[in-house]
C-alpha cells in the first residue's frame, strides 16, 4: 500500500512540476518598431510632434535607457543580432539587407530567443516582418536557384519571371518555425517594401491563390500580391493577430509562459499606414506611423491589463535602428535625421539609418516588469539589442554555450536597477562602416565607403560623454586612445565573440 501511495505521490507531482516552475517565469514580449528614432517617442524627446502616451506610460512604469543601440543600422543585421546574440557582419551578409527571395540567413542550428524560451516551457510566436530570409520551392519546370550563395544571384529585385516561378502552395522552409516559435503570422521581407506582399501563418503563404504581379496601393515597388493585400493596415493584422495569440495562450493553458516577438513595418517607408492613423501627429505621415505604432503598443499593453496577466509579463520596446534621410534644416550638421514640421526624429543625435553615427542606431529602449523594474527608471548603461538572449538565459536560470550569443551580455541586473560591471565594447556597423564604443570613447573608422569622408586623420574619436552629438573630431589628439580601441576592435573581430 505504501508502494502505491508513493507511485500516487510521484505521479501528482510530475503533473504539478511544470505548473510549478512556469509560475516562477514571466510572460516575455518584444515589441520591435521599424526605423523609429530616439527624438520620435515623447519621453525621449520634450519636442516631440508625435503623441505617444502608451509608450511614455511604459516608461513612466518601468525603466527608459538612454543609451541603447540596435545591432546594426539597418533592417535585416539588425534583426538577426536581436534574435541570435550576435552581430551579423560575422554572417555571409557583410553590408545591406536581404531582399525578396532570398534563403534563410540564420542558420539551422543556431540558439534564438525563441529556441532558448521554448526549451524552458514558453509558448512563442512571432507576428510581423521578418526580414531574415526564407526557404522557398520552384515550380515544376522552372529553374530558379534559390539556394545561391549571398549575394543571391538573382539581385536585390528579382525580375517578373523569378517571382512567378515560385510555387506558394508550398510551405516555406527554414523560417521562424524551424528556428523556436510555435506560431507565426509574418511577411517574408520588408513588409510593404519587399515582395511577396503577402501575410505567411505558421509557413504557409495566405491567400496567394489567386496572386498576380501588380503594383500594391501605397508601394512604389511592384511584384506577386495576395488578393486582399492592403498596405495600410499590416500592422494592425499583426496587433490583431498577437492580440488572438495572448488570449487564446492563457484560455488553453493559463500557468503556461508565452514570449510574443511583435516586429512592426512601421514608420518604414512606404509611408502609407491606416486610415485612422492619418493627422494624429504633427509631423506628417511618417510621424502618423509613429503614432501607430504607439497605438498598437497601447492595444497589447491593454490585452496584457484585461486578461489580469500585466503583473508578470516584461513587455520591451524598441527599434531596429534609427529614422531615414531626409531634409536638413541650414546649418544642420551632415548626416542629421529627418525634419518634418520641427519634428527630430533622431532628437539632437547626428546620422540617420544607414550610418555609424549615434542617430543611425541608438534607439529608445523602454521595459516594464511590476515588481521587478522600478516605476520611472531611467539606466544610462550602454545596452545593445543583441544582450536581450543572454539577459533572456538569466531571466530562466540559463548560461550560454560558448558557441550561442557571442556578442550578447547579460543586461538583466541593470534592468532591475543592480549597479554591475558596465558592457565592455560595443560595435556599431553599417555597410562598409564600423565603429567601436568603449565607456565614453567611441571610434569611427573610415567613413569613405560609407559616402561620408573624414575631415581629417583617418577616422573619427569621440568623447561621447561630453559630445554626444559627435561635433568633435578627437582622433589627433588622442593617438594612444585610438590604438587602444583599433587593437580592441580587431580582437572582437578576430576572435568571433565579443565576450
Amino acid at each position: 500500500m505504501k508502494e502505491v501511495r508513493r507511485f500516487y505521490v510521484i505521479l501528482v507531482g510530475l503533473v504539478l512540476l511544470p505548473n510549478l516552475i512556469w509560475a516562477a517565469l514571466p510572460n516575455i514580449i518584444v515589441i520591435m518598431a521599424d526605423d523609429m528614432g530616439y527624438g520620435d517617442v515623447g519621453s525621449y524627446n520634450a519636442d516631440s510632434r508625435i503623441t505617444t502616451p502608451h509608450l511614455d506610460r511604459l516608461a513612466a512604469q518601468g525603466i527608459r535607457f538612454t543609451d541603447a543601440h540596435s545591432a546594426d543600422s539597418v533592417c535585416t543585421p539588425s534583426r538577426y543580432g536581436l534574435l541570435t546574440g550576435r552581430y551579423c557582419w560575422r554572417t555571409p551578409l557583410k553590408r545591406s539587407v536581404l531582399f525578396n527571395y532570398e534563403p534563410p540567413l540564420i542558420e539551422a542550428d543556431r540558439l534564438t530567443i525563441a529556441s532558448l524560451l521554448k526549451a524552458k516551457g514558453y509558448r512563442t510566436a512571432m507576428a510581423g516582418k521578418w526580414h531574415l530570409g526564407l526557404g522557398f520551392t520552384a515550380k515544376p519546370y522552372h529553374t530558379v536557384d534559390f539556394d545561391a550563395p549571398l549575394p543571391w544571384k538573382g539581385g536585390p529585385l528579382p525580375d517578373r519571371a523569378v517571382s512567378e516561378s515560385i510555387d506558394f502552395s508550398v510551405p516555406v522552409f527554414g523560417g521562424p518555425e524551424e528556428l523556436g516559435f510555435d506560431e507565426t503570422y509574418y511577411t517574408a521581407g520588408c513588409s510593404t517594401d519587399q515582395e511577396p506582399f503577402c501575410f505567411i501563418e505558421n509557413g504557409r503563404f495566405l491567400e496567394m491563390e489567386k496572386a498576380s504581379y501588380r503594383h500594391p496601393a501605397g508601394s512604389w515597388r511592384s511584384g506577386m500580391t495576395a488578393t486582399d493585400w492592403d498596405n495600410k493596415t499590416v500592422d494592425v493584422a499583426f496587433t490583431n493577430w498577437s492580440l488572438e495569440f495572448i488570449e487564446r495562450t492563457r484560455e488553453a493553458q493559463p500557468e503556461q509562459p508565452f514570449f510574443l516577438y511583435l516586429p512592426l513595418s512601421s514608420p518604414h517607408s512606404p509611408h502609407v499606414t491606416s486610415d485612422f492613423a492619418l493627422g494624429q501627429s504633427e509631423a506628417g505621415v511618417r510621424g502618423d506611423m509613429v503614432w501607430l505604432v504607439d497605438w498598437c503598443v497601447g492595444q497589447i499593453t491593454a490585452k496584457l491589463d484585461a486578461l489580469g496577466v500585466a503583473e508578470n509579463t516584461l513587455i520591451i520596446v524598441t527599434s531596429d535602428n534609427g529614422p531615414l534621410p531626409g531634409s536638413l534644416e541650414p546649418g544642420a550638421p551632415e548626416g542629421t535625421a529627418r525634419i518634418t514640421n520641427g519634428h527630430r526624429a533622431a532628437g539632437p543625435l547626428r546620422g540617420q539609418k544607414a550610418r555609424v553615427w549615434e542617430g543611425g542606431h541608438r534607439v529608445p529602449f523602454l521595459a516594464r516588469w511590476p515588481g521587478q523594474i522600478a516605476a520611472g527608471a531611467v539606466s544610462d548603461d550602454m545596452l545593445c539589442l543583441t544582450d536581450l538572449l543572454a539577459s533572456f538565459a538569466a531571466l530562466v536560470g540559463e548560461r550560454l554555450p560558448p558557441t550561442a550569443g557571442e556578442d550578447s551580455f547579460n543586461r538583466l541586473p541593470v534592468l532591475k536597477g543592480e549597479t554591475i560591471e558596465a558592457r565592455p565594447a560595443m560595435v556599431h556597423h553599417s555597410s562598409t562602416a564600423f565603429s567601436l564604443r568603449s565607456g565614453k570613447w567611441k571610434i569611427v573608422f573610415g567613413l569613405g565607403k560609407n559616402r561620408i569622408t573624414p575631415a581629417e586623420g583617418k577616422g573619427y574619436l569621440f568623447d561621447v560623454e561630453t559630445d554626444p552629438y559627435e561635433t568633435d573630431n578627437l582622433w589627433q589628439d588622442r593617438p594612444e586612445i585610438v590604438a587602444e580601441l583599433t587593437k580592441r576592435f580587431a580582437e572582437i573581430q578576430s576572435s568571433g565573440t565579443s565576450r
